[in-house]
């Protein structure tokens, strides 16, 4: 009874400690925001586009491209959440009040054990958000550059055609195009903020539009023909993609069952059925044993990702 009774006030305290912290910085954000809405988004616009003239050539090169997201706020952003005092409330105590009921009736590594299951499924709630984002915006491109095409026809410039396409664009994909928008108002070329929000968004479409953009901005040339022919280009590549999705979704399942089952399946048995494990952690034959199948789990799980990935 006395341990289970510091389980609970020790859980309490981190979850009071971890509200105050989160208060604190949201406390933080809210004044800033409220001391200049619009001098922070003009700095945040600055920051994000690297104002020197070096690195709006450094950002043509196709050689600086980055899929993967470089930090936790652009991970979040990809997913499209604001990370406000709500979302990290919300998301650290879906994890720690269960691994504190586990730490209560199952100790320590239970505790573990549920800890860190429940924040990898939050950070796979998280990726799988994020892709699904990604692929509606990737779906709204050809509609999106073909509104600009229209309105380079008529007689608007390159950039004028992209602010107006913007206007009228639909959510994912305006928030997307108003950062562009934004940095290029601040002063950067319509190609070098193409290229930034790319790699923010991790979108290797607007990447080669933002390519195309360069290119006549620097060369000359009807940008309008090369652009209607990309938006055909990725109807054509979207429709292929997905062709193919549906002839390897049962491969690209069971790849994702054979990794993650083993996984649930131990954090299952560390939270019900401590004392399995901690048997065989204790008997050194059962210590080799664990650690080749930890060993096993990852390198498996590695090549049915890649495998899953190459499809």
């Amino acid at each position: 009874m006395g341990s289970e009774m510091l389980f609970i006030v020790l859980g309490l305290a981190l979850v009071l400690l971890l509200l105050a912290v989160v208060l604190w910085k949201g406390a933080g954000q809210r004044s800033d925001k409220m001391a200049s809405e619009q001098f922070i988004h003009a700095q945040i616009d600055r920051h994000l586009g690297n104002l020197e003239d070096i690195d709006d050539e450094v950002l043509r090169k196709p050689k600086v491209w980055q899929g993967g997201p470089r930090n936790w706020s652009e991970f979040l952003l990809r997913a499209g959440v604001v990370p406000t005092t709500g979302f990290y409330v919300r998301f650290w105590l879906v994890i720690l009040v269960p691994s504190i009921v586990a730490g209560v009736f199952g100790g320590v590594i239970a505790m573990g054990a549920c800890l860190l299951l429940l924040f990898v499924l939050s950070y796979f709630r998280l990726w799988v958000k994020g892709a699904n984002r990604r692929k509606k915006i990737v779906a709204m491109l050809p509609e999106f550059l073909d509104r600009v095409v229209r309105m380079m026809t008529i007689g608007n410039s390159m950039s004028s055609a992209f602010h107006h396409a913007a206007e009228s664009t639909e959510q994912p994909l305006r928030d997307v195009m108003d950062r562009a928008v934004s940095l290029n108002r601040s002063g950067k070329d319509i190609d070098v903020s193409l290229h930034h929000v790319a790699r923010q968004f991790g979108l290797h479409e607007l990447y080669l539009v933002a390519a195309v953009v360069g290119v006549s901005l620097k060369f000359g040339g009807r940008s309008d023909q090369v652009l209607e022919r990309m938006s055909s280009f990725m109807r054509d590549l979207e429709q292929a993609r997905a062709e193919m999705k549906a002839m390897s979704a049962e491969l690209r399942l069971s790849a994702w069952v054979l990794a993650l089952l083993p996984l649930g399946l131990a954090c299952f048995i560390l939270v019900f059925n401590n004392a399995l494990f901690m048997g065989m952690w204790n008997d050194p034959a059962g210590q080799y044993l664990l650690m080749g199948a930890g060993v096993l789990q990852i390198v498996g799980s590695y090549w049915l990702y890649r495998l899953a990935k190459s499809i």
